[in-house]
């Protein structure tokens, strides 16, 4: 028989009195997360559980009743971040919702009992893609707010091709789900014919682009 917690005149059980402990430490670290960060935190906190994480993103990540568990750090550029107990682990091209259920099961695992993971992006990376190789200005470039960058504008933006490069042969690097994916991508084609196709640089690829061997 469940006991049960009398306040004028109602009554909760303990499991609901345990559940609303839970609803008011996470709306704690929220306030938490948000005054420590900047005045903008607060509204990531509340928009963020769909937001797929990437490199460089800062995360805050606290366990319920677990102090020494608390971390706030940076993704690095493979997308992985250390956390205590469970050490390095990757959360790159995952949702919040999703690295918050895969941290809570890491933990799950031997180490905390029936944990309770809190997740809050306080950081967002910038939008920034790189490009190598034969362009006439290779290096880091931003993509601007709010639009979609093709493969083409982005080689553009590094000053275009050089004499020898092999256009065709352009090679995209990108992670998903965590792991590296390289895509060949056609861009002399994309830049000469209407009909091919464009494709979209996404923030954190790599672009490299061949010499030609003719």
């Amino acid at each position: 028989m469940q006991s049960k917690q009398h306040t004028h005149g109602l009554f909760f059980t303990w499991p609901a009195v345990a559940a609303l402990a839970v609803a008011w430490f996470a709306g704690s670290l929220n306030a938490a997360a948000a005054d420590a960060a900047g005045p903008e935190a607060g509204m990531l906190a509340t928009v963020s559980s769909t937001y797929t994480l990437a490199p460089y993103d800062v995360v805050d990540v606290s366990v319920f009743g677990e102090e020494d568990l608390h971390t706030r750090a940076k993704l690095g550029s493979d997308g992985t971040v250390i956390l205590p107990l469970i050490q390095s682990i990757s959360l790159s091209g995952k949702t919040v919702a999703e690295a918050t259920d895969l941290i809570q099961k890491k933990y799950a695992a031997g180490f905390v009992k029936d944990p309770h993971v809190l997740l809050t992006v306080l950081e967002y990376r910038r939008s920034t893609f790189s490009i190598l190789g034969q362009v006439e200005k290779p290096g880091i470039y931003e993509i601007p707010e709010g639009t979609h960058m093709s493969v083409v504008d982005a080689i553009l933006m590094a000053g275009g091709f050089t004499r020898i490069a092999a256009q065709n042969s352009v090679r995209v690097k990108r992670l998903v789900k965590g792991k590296a994916d390289v895509i060949k991508v056609k861009a002399g084609s994309m830049a000469d014919d209407a009909n091919v196709p464009a494709f979209e640089i996404l923030p954190g690829d790599v672009i490299k682009v061949p010499e030609s061997w003719f």
